[in-house]
């Protein structure tokens, strides 16, 4: 599996490692050990938001969208909080003070902040995308993770290992997690090869069935719900009801009232504000 441990699983791990002389076990075994250890840690993780944020971040400690971010988070401790930020589409060619200062503030308020990166359906070389994330390391080292955007969804061998390369070099990189977002469900391949840590199974004007939730038997109904990300947009109200169907199949979810219609220059984005049912959501994900 593709190294996405909280910080403190390995601890977790020496502790509960039986006791035996160094060397005693072998590195198969200690390594399938410590996945068991990771998958019971993570399977009882709360719900969390995952909020791509496309907004400029100019004088950020007064930024209306960033205040309310930072606010609710402190406000909702114990909902993880997950923030996708793009400079330029990317990380850009150089240092953008603001966003470095968003980073800052976004972390300090207990935010993850995940740098976007195109992959343009696997239409990009590898190269061009490796590239990206090292100028996120070297832009903004103190972003933690990274949201891969169109990512390939081809049920083909090439497709998966294309993604799942990626990841690896990220995680090499010292990125965690590395997030994929295709915009349409990813074959079961994708998730059996831990091609990112979180795949976007739904991303759409409407909330996704309960069928697609589950997905197909054989599918990535037989991957565990934290490898599993919904984004709904076009959303007036905030549906109960089907946040919590959600939270039974997907551990990252986000709804936002912004619309997008496709080939609308009008409504081409609907990330490039701060949902006004962010509150609502943190409310409910605090909830047992």
């Amino acid at each position: 599996m593709a190294r996405s441990l909280s910080l403190w699983v390995p601890v977790l791990g020496a502790l509960l490692a039986p006791p035996g002389p160094a060397g005693a076990e072998d590195a198969p075994a200690a390594r399938r050990r410590q996945l068991a250890q990771e998958f019971h840690v993570r399977a009882q993780e709360r719900t969390g938001v995952l909020l791509p944020l496309y907004v400029y971040p100019g004088e950020v400690d007064e930024n209306p969208a960033y205040a309310r971010i930072m606010e609710l988070r402190r406000k909702y401790e114990t909902v993880p909080m997950w923030v996708v930020l793009s400079p330029a589409s990317g990380p850009g060619e150089r240092a953008d003070p603001n966003y470095t200062k968003a980073v800052g503030r976004l972390r300090g308020a207990g935010c993850v902040v995940l740098g976007y990166v195109t992959t343009g359906y696997a239409k990009r070389a590898r190269a061009d995308v490796q590239r990206d994330i090292d100028r996120w390391h070297a832009l903004y080292p103190r972003a933690y993770g990274v949201f891969f955007d169109e990512m390939v969804y081809e049920d083909t061998a090439a497709g998966t290992e294309y993604q799942a390369a990626l990841t690896r070099y990220a995680h090499d990189a010292g990125f965690w997690p590395a997030v994929a977002n295709p915009g349409v469900p990813a074959p079961a391949r994708y998730f059996a090869a831990d091609a990112a840590d979180v795949i976007v199974v739904h991303e759409g004007a409407a909330w996704p069935t309960a069928e697609q939730l589950r997905g197909p038997a054989g599918g990535y109904a037989d991957h565990p719900p934290f490898t599993r990300g919904v984004l709904v947009h076009s959303q007036p109200g905030l549906d109960r009801a089907a946040l919590r169907a959600v939270r039974e199949h997907a551990r990252w979810v986000y709804v936002t009232e912004a619309v997008h219609r496709p080939g609308d220059p009008k409504a081409a984005n609907a990330w490039d504000r701060v949902s006004k049912h962010l509150g609502e959501i943190c409310e409910q994900l605090s909830q047992k």
